[in-house]
């Protein structure tokens, strides 16, 4: 009977630590995963108008995502796809799939590893590139280029004219001049702001210093980029008769601006093929940096030049 007691007390007793050897395993099994507001065998959905506080993860299923994730979104063997109105703040990543963003937010890294890719980049929570969205931007861009060189051509006339003068016959000197100009803007704004701040007055005004500079210098950097495009259309359009001459600096000057434009325009047009639509990109914003530095040395030039004439002339 002893025997039979004691038997039962070691089966007991065996079975009793078999079970706690399985909580603990099933304990650090899903340790990894305490941090994760939800974790799902198979495909999870996270519905639109919810929001998930904390990570989740698809384990050999697809993460669809229509609401709001405040952290990471993981899919092992799937796909983690944020839709329309979806959005992530805390990074994608797919284990044995792909990271698509088919319209929403992503803020964060986005990494995905398969059998023929491996990509990791970084997301600012900013949307995908539309074709539509593009061309749209493009053609606003064109039409505030073409108002805003209509109002120079008649109320700024006489700045204009001497920038135009000056890349006509000084374009490799425009270029250098407005490339150390802009890269002494950097140094200049840092100046503005350390002397602003050398009394309590000056602390309270520094960001109406800094947004005054920042609008002089994007306004000298648009006045000779439109020098440049009044340039690039006499060069197109060559000598041509107008009733009067302001309506044909207008037709050089609105070349000139579509001209440029056009590059922008085609890039846009091929958003939806991303290889070519970014070397069209980068071709578009190259064109436009060397006219934008042109210009903008212009400006520079023609104006400490005329500067210097009018002191002459009062020293005489």
């Amino acid at each position: 009977m002893k025997f039979l007691l004691l038997g039962i007390s070691l089966l007991a007793a065996g079975a009793a630590a078999q079970d706690a050897h399985a909580q603990r395993s099933d304990e650090h099994r899903y340790s990894a995963f305490r941090g994760y507001a939800q974790v799902t065998t198979g495909d999870l959905t996270i519905p639109a108008g919810t929001t998930t506080s904390g990570s989740v993860m698809a384990f050999r299923g697809d993460l669809n995502i229509y609401g709001n994730v405040d952290g990471a979104a993981t899919a092992i063997l799937g796909d983690v796809i944020v839709h329309e109105g979806g959005s992530v703040r805390g990074g994608a990543v797919a284990l044995g799939g792909h990271v698509r963003n088919d319209g929403g937010s992503i803020l964060g890294v986005i990494k995905d590893i398969g059998p023929t890719h491996n990509r990791s980049t970084v997301s600012f929570g900013g949307r995908p590139r539309t074709t539509l969205g593009s061309l749209f931007s493009a053609v606003v861009w064109l039409v505030v280029l073409l108002l805003i060189g209509t109002f120079v051509l008649f109320y700024m006339r006489d700045h204009f004219k001497h920038a135009v003068e000056v890349i006509t016959n000084e374009t490799g000197r425009s270029l250098l001049t407005g490339v150390i100009g802009g890269l002494a803007s950097i140094p200049a704004l840092i100046a503005l702001v350390v002397a602003m701040a050398i009394t309590i007055i000056g602390i309270i005004f520094i960001p109406i210093g800094v947004t005054a500079f920042l609008i002089a210098i994007s306004g000298i950097a648009i006045l000779g980029f439109l020098a440049v495009a009044q340039v690039t259309g006499i060069a197109i359009a060559g000598k041509r008769e107008a009733e009067t001459p302001a309506g044909q600096e207008l037709q050089y000057l609105y070349t000139g601006i579509l001209a440029f434009s056009a590059l922008w325009i085609i890039a846009a047009a091929f958003t939806w093929f991303p290889i070519l639509g970014s070397i069209l990109r980068v071709l578009a914003f190259s064109v436009t940096f060397v006219a934008v530095a042109t210009g903008f040395g212009a400006v520079i030039l023609s104006w400490w030049r005329t500067r210097a004439k009018k002191n002459a002339a009062v020293a005489v």
